[in-house]
């Protein structure tokens, strides 16, 4: 598996990305020599973790913990109407042998019903809480990139890339740190507008990070 890794385009891949890194120590060398509009195509590049400020960032861990919250009141409440459907159900097995055949099906339908009215609003309510987990995250994200554009600009850059898109690179050249403490002073919450049972959107605000011991 190691030959295939290393192998057509993928060490073309390889020796591009390294070759792109090396490019701006390469230039720098002879940069007095060549004409100034030459000399500023050399690219400057910053490396960024954006999943990784995500993740880790104040914001980030303040929209995952509202919405953590929200999951768990809302299985609570899931697990007592599926208490009251299995107690629905054992009455009508129970009730089987007295009930007529049309008054034992008029109530298996009313179970069934129920049943499927459960599992719909549990469907959808799983979709609200994506939906306002992604809404919230995009001003995150919003705000992460509005960071790494500056401090791009800050240093001159002129190419921004993911580090999962680089196989070797400079701790110069690393900004994820430095976006990360910035996001976290200018966006420490997020609120996150979190449907009701009726489908509307109810904005929560940030939970807590619990605290440590």
């Amino acid at each position: 598996m190691s030959s295939m890794f290393m192998s057509g385009a993928w060490r073309a891949f390889a020796a591009a990305a390294f070759s792109a890194l090396l490019i701006p120590s390469a230039f720098a060398a002879d940069a007095k020599d060549k004409p100034a509009a030459q000399a500023a195509m050399v690219p400057a590049i910053v490396i960024v973790d954006l999943p990784q400020i995500l993740h880790d960032s104040k914001a980030g861990k303040s929209v995952q913990a509202t919405l953590n919250q929200e999951s768990q009141a809302y299985s609570k409440e899931v697990a007592r109407q599926e208490d009251d459907l299995q107690k629905m159900r054992s009455d009508l097995e129970r009730q089987r042998t007295v009930l007529s055949p049309e008054a034992f099906d008029a109530k298996a339908k009313a179970f069934q019903q129920h049943f499927q009215e459960l599992d719909r609003a549990v469907q959808t309510r799983r979709q609200g809480l994506q939906a306002a987990y992604n809404e919230a995250m995009l001003k995150v994200e919003k705000a992460a990139l509005d960071i790494i554009g500056t401090i791009a600009k800050e240093r001159g850059a002129n190419l921004v890339l993911a580090k999962q898109a680089t196989i070797l690179q400079s701790e110069e050249a690393e900004i994820t740190g430095e976006v990360l403490a910035r996001l976290d002073k200018s966006l420490a919450t997020v609120a996150v507008n979190v449907p009701k049972g009726d489908g509307e959107a109810a904005a929560r605000p940030p939970a807590k990070e619990p605290k440590k011991n």
